[in-house]
Formats: structure tokens, C-alpha cells, sequence
């Protein structure tokens, strides 16, 4: 007989750290994430090298003060029927829950875990670990509607710990192999257009921001897609490529 072992979300079963309740509304009813399988426990780098197809990620990393959105990035999106993988943390859904519940409803976008407020996740213990991924899947599904199945880990950390904690609860960790680079300062539109198609491969997972942390994405955008798509890469969401 085969046994499928399931994870099972339940933020009730938790005891919030006062880190994290700070940012709980006693008034939010957080519903419980479905039951998924248990995921593979190794992280995805990239998709295939025999294939042209590529995939665009957005993080939508919390700050410690309240966190921005650039609707111009979805905008773009949207406009250029281009599919994207949108990972999000939870306190950045808490403060924009119309948009997030936007975002769900497009048949373009899959959105992904991104922990609840965005930290370094190595140094913690395995249960502040769970606590992070846990409160965010059901965060996302209470105001989305739909449960993630994937994580990326803040600052692109990544060790047995993380996957294998991600991989508990469902989440099957995705990295990448092309940094756009969007958050640094000097980078300018040009440059981050010319970096990004110039590195960009069979299989590339490129992460960008969507959190107004990327200072020239939207700007850069329209060109990537463009030159992307003339150079005969098909844009698809990141769970295509496995």
C-alpha cells in the first residue's frame, strides 16, 4: 500500500511569536491553507537547457515600515500577455490585500511564498522558520484564495534547513540563475535591459522586484519582454519549468 503523507497548514496550532502577532488584527479571521502533498525537498535552480522557454519572477519583499507596490510592473505584465511567478510575503498581503487578491484572479500570474516579513531565515530556529512560511501560506490563502505550492527564501539563502522545512509544509523552494540586479541604485534602465538579455539563457529563472525595491524595473521592462520574445525565448510561470 502506498501512503501519501499530506502537510497540513493550521496557524491556529502555532503560538505566534509577539514578533509576528504585532502584525495580526485580532479583528483578521486567517483561515487554514487546503492540505497539500509534501514537496520535493531540493531547490530549482533552473529549467531546462534544451528548451527556450524562460521564466520572469517578482518578489514582493516586506520592509519594516509599511511596504509599496509598483503597479506599473503588473501593468506591463498584463499588457504584454507576458505569464510571471509572483512571490509575495505576508505582511506585504496584509498591507495590500486588494491587490493581492487582484493579482490571484489573473490567469497570467502564479503567487508564490516569500516568508511573512522578509529575514534571514539561516540564523533562526526551525520552529521561527515554520512560523514564517506557515502564517504567509495562510495569509495568502485567507486573502487570495488560493494555496501556494511554492517558496522562495528572503535573500536568496539556501540550505537543507530551509528546503527541507519549506518542503514540509508543501513548498517547493525556487531559486534563480539570473539576478537582475534591479535593486542596486546604479542600475540603470539601459544597463539592466542589456544585462538581463545578454544573460539570459534556455531555462533562466530571472528575479526582479515589484516592491518599487527594483528602481528602474518597470522602465526596463517592456524591452526585456520584447527582445526576450524576438530572440525566440516563450515566457511561461515558473512551475512550467520543472
Amino acid at each position: 500500500m502506498i501512503r501519501i503523507v499530506f502537510a497540513f497548514m493550521v496557524v491556529s496550532s502555532l503560538l505566534l511569536s509577539q514578533e509576528l502577532s504585532k502584525y495580526i488584527s485580532p479583528s483578521l479571521n486567517i483561515k487554514n491553507a487546503s492540505v497539500i502533498p509534501i514537496a520535493v525537498s531540493q531547490a530549482f535552480i533552473h529549467g531546462s537547457r534544451n528548451e527556450k522557454r524562460i521564466a520572469l519572477t517578482f518578489d514582493a519583499c516586506a520592509t519594516k515600515y509599511r511596504s509599496r507596490y509598483d503597479s506599473s510592473v503588473v501593468q506591463i505584465l498584463l499588457e504584454t500577455k507576458t505569464p510571471a511567478s509572483l512571490f509575495l510575503c505576508g505582511k506585504w498581503v496584509l498591507e495590500h490585500r486588494k491587490e493581492t487578491r487582484f493579482l490571484s484572479q489573473q490567469q497570467l500570474f502564479e503567487l508564490g511564498n516569500h516568508s511573512f516579513i522578509h529575514p534571514r531565515l539561516s540564523p533562526v530556529s526551525a520552529a521561527r522558520m515554520k512560523e514564517e512560511l506557515l502564517l504567509t501560506q495562510n495569509i495568502l490563502f485567507t486573502i487570495g484564495g488560493k494555496t501556494p505550492t511554492l517558496f522562495r527564501p528572503p535573500y536568496a539563502e539556501k540550505n537543507d534547513s530551509i528546503v527541507q522545512c519549506a518542503a514540509s509544509l508543501g513548498l517547493r523552494t525556487i531559486q534563480f540563475d539570473l539576478a537582475s540586479g534591479d535593486p542596486d541604485t546604479s542600475a540603470a534602465t539601459k544597463k539592466l535591459i542589456e544585462y538581463v538579455c545578454s544573460k539570459s539563457k534556455n531555462g533562466s529563472i530571472i528575479v526582479m522586484h515589484m516592491n518599487k525595491r527594483g528602481w528602474h524595473t518597470a522602465e526596463a521592462l517592456p524591452e526585456i519582454i520584447d527582445r526576450l520574445r524576438k530572440r525566440g525565448f516563450v515566457f511561461v510561470k515558473v512551475s512550467e519549468l520543472f
